[in-house]
């Protein structure tokens, strides 16, 4: 053998295996095995952190996750102390009801809010500084977004993580509320940041009441929901509060354009207003739901409303169900099915069917910060082809790869 061919450089495949099948191999594999296979060659590391290798290797996973009944809970475990960092926990709830824990891995951040989670991965929001981050635990990559406009000292900021299938694109949507600021004789607007994954830029949008499609409204804001917002029927939604009535603000995730859909008239009407309330928007068996919580106004036990929209946009397709529950502490969301995840002062963390009124503990030794759940949880290699990756995440990185 001849030292030229000898000291011939790899190529992504061998004489013997065409590219594309070695390339089709390499995207059915785990991440960790792929992750290592980056050290063959510069060729390999060059192909496998490519956008095209990451998207599909990310289509197969979800097809791979789309398995029907499928019901995964994430969470974030509470710390032993403020200066710890928190666990990301994932666990499949199994056809018992039992729990299976599929992963667990340390949290980049000691007290960052969960926005959500999708395809891999989880986004953060920094109450401190306001700071939107990107974390993909499989490969411990971290990106931090571009610093946008906080609100002013008694304002509010929410948001929304979307990925949108039709182009692989990810979008986080952020609204900030500045609230009402003396001297100002006219309503403040909402002011819209859309971030694109592909682009990885923001675009501004100043979102006035008279503007919104189907508002028929020009009361002043006076609140925002804080909590994320909420993924259905292609768009993105949140409650906003005014002083006239409230409604949902729609975020189309594929033209970007804004809309209020009117929620229920007097939707809270049968409990007390001398205890606390609480409602919050949720995908409720596939469909645009608010869920409401109370004590009843004539009984002494808590009551709660689900309202469903029957037929998306449509507000004569609100339907009511009511439902007497235990002391509720929190709630979380909705499981495919149109269980209620409820954490309760006597039984702990439940899962609560409204229509048997069954009710199951779910088995999480310690009250979670966070919890959400998800139809198809994945490993992926987002973020793999950025440059935006931290000492430590290479160092994290290291040391998994190392003890595995």
């Amino acid at each position: 053998m001849s030292q030229s061919h000898r000291m011939r450089k790899p190529t992504l495949s061998s004489e013997r295996v065409p590219d594309e099948v070695v390339f089709d191999i390499l995207t059915h594999l785990p991440v960790k095995p792929i992750i290592r296979f980056r050290c063959v060659s510069k060729s390999w590391n060059s192909t496998i952190t490519t956008p095209i290798f990451i998207t599909t290797h990310l289509n197969h996973n979800r097809a791979k996750s789309s398995v029907p009944n499928n019901d995964y809970l994430l969470y974030t475990s509470r710390a032993m102390h403020p200066s710890t960092h928190q666990q990301l926990c994932a666990v499949v709830r199994n056809s018992d009801h039992t729990l299976t824990e599929l992963s667990r891995c340390r949290s980049p951040f000691c007290g960052s809010n969960v926005i959500g989670f999708c395809n891999g991965i989880y986004c953060f929001f920094e109450n401190n500084n306001y700071t939107i981050s990107l974390w993909n635990p499989s490969i411990k990559k971290l990106k931090i977004l571009t610093p946008v406009r906080i609100p002013r000292y008694d304002g509010m900021v929410t948001h929304g993580l979307v990925y949108n299938s039709l182009n692989n694109d990810f979008k986080i949507l952020r609204i900030v509320f500045d609230g009402e600021v003396s001297g100002y004789k006219v309503p403040l607007p909402l002011e819209a940041g859309v971030y694109t994954w592909s682009t990885d830029s923001w675009r501004y949008i100043d979102i006035y009441m008279e503007s919104l499609s189907g508002s028929g409204l020009n009361a002043s804001i006076v609140d925002i929901q804080e909590k994320p917002f909420i993924f259905v029927n292609g768009a993105l939604h949140s409650m906003i509060h005014t002083r006239g009535h409230n409604f949902i603000l729609c975020f189309d995730v594929n033209d970007e354009t804004f809309q209020a859909i009117m929620l229920p008239e007097n939707y809270l009407d049968g409990l007390s207003p001398d205890f606390d309330q609480f409602e919050q928007l949720v995908v409720f068996k596939g469909s645009l739901a608010l869920v409401a919580f109370g004590r009843d106004l004539y009984e002494e036990h808590d009551l709660c409303f689900i309202w469903v929209m029957m037929e998306y946009g449509m507000f004569d397709s609100w339907t009511k169900k009511t439902v007497a529950v235990d002391l509720v502490e929190r709630f979380f969301g909705c499981t495919r099915r149109g269980e209620l995840l409820i954490e309760t002062l006597d039984t702990g963390l439940v899962s609560f069917d409204p229509d048997s009124l069954d009710q199951k503990n779910l088995e999480i030794q310690r009250s979670p910060i966070w919890l959400g759940y998800s139809t198809d949880f994945m490993e992926s290699l987002v973020l793999l082809d950025g440059v935006n990756l931290s000492s430590e995440s290479l160092v994290l990185l290291d040391e998994d790869l190392a003890s595995s």
